[in-house]
């Protein structure tokens, strides 16, 4: 199955774009100073059942850099952009880490416009867990280049193939976009979002990964939900676990639109 790249011209500057599959439109968001690559286990795996764009977030990858403080509302809307200039109408949108809040804030912006969402990995914490943790995620995020031994934690089989895409995904955005998308996540009142969110959602946690421990929050916030937790995965379960991963999204989606 063919992968097709290529840039977008949109509101929020060049967006650059892959593109794998046929079939409802499925937009792949990804992680906080990640890039499209995110998604490159996961896919062809996708592209059997759905028309898949993976594409990088402003300030990220090879879009273009990002002018000054975006919030998470900016970054849905710059996702409502591709989808213009894709001519999409309607879409599913999974989103990962920053990806999942982007999904929230979409959920409200323009719900009319999402097919389902899919929250990967959205760590939900309150203003004082975000203060207390602020210094360790300020050094996770200020400096881009990372070793291995930071990095092994993170992922469930590091190469060194993994490692090389990593610190150049992260050197791209640099260190004041990622501490500045910390901050439009800490800032972004994601409980609120979801206990009023009307747009058919599944929740994906890894059962090793941060935002486990946030599983009870959304089970309260999006009861009718179902959260899916996938083994032996951590923050990046589409990479640590594609098949699962794959298995976890195309059966979200399924159920919802049953």
């Amino acid at each position: 199955m063919d992968r097709t790249e290529y840039f977008l011209a949109t509101a929020a500057g060049r967006i650059h774009c892959v593109e794998q599959g046929s079939g409802p439109a499925l937009l792949l968001v990804h992680s906080n100073g990640c890039s499209w690559h995110e998604y490159e286990q996961v896919l062809p795996l996708l592209a059997a059942r759905f028309r898949c764009i993976a594409w990088d977030l402003p300030g990220h990858g090879d879009s273009d850099p990002a002018p000054g403080h975006l919030s998470i509302e900016d970054y849905a809307r710059a996702t409502l952009g591709v989808m213009d200039a894709l001519g999409i109408e309607k879409a599913h949108v999974c989103g990962a880490s920053v990806g999942g809040f982007i999904c929230m804030a979409l959920g409200h912006i323009a719900p009319e416009r999402m097919a389902s969402l899919a929250i990967v990995e959205a760590a939900l914490r309150t203003g004082e867990e975000w203060a207390a943790q602020w210094t360790r995620i300020e050094g996770q995020f200020a400096i881009a280049q990372q070793s291995q031994a930071e990095v092994a934690p993170r992922l469930r089989a590091l190469t060194a193939e993994l490692l090389a895409r990593w610190n150049i995904d992260r050197a791209k955005a640099g260190g004041w976009r990622m501490v500045n998308v910390m901050w439009a996540i800490r800032d972004y009142d994601a409980l609120g979002a979801l206990q009023t969110l009307k747009v058919p959602t599944a929740v994906v946690l890894g059962d090793k990964g941060p935002a486990i421990a946030g599983r009870g929050r959304y089970e309260q916030a999006l009861p009718a939900a179902r959260v899916r937790v996938i083994a032996d995965a951590g923050h990046f379960p589409m990479i640590d676990q594609p098949q699962a991963f794959t298995a976890a999204i195309v059966a979200g989606v399924d159920e919802l639109r049953a």
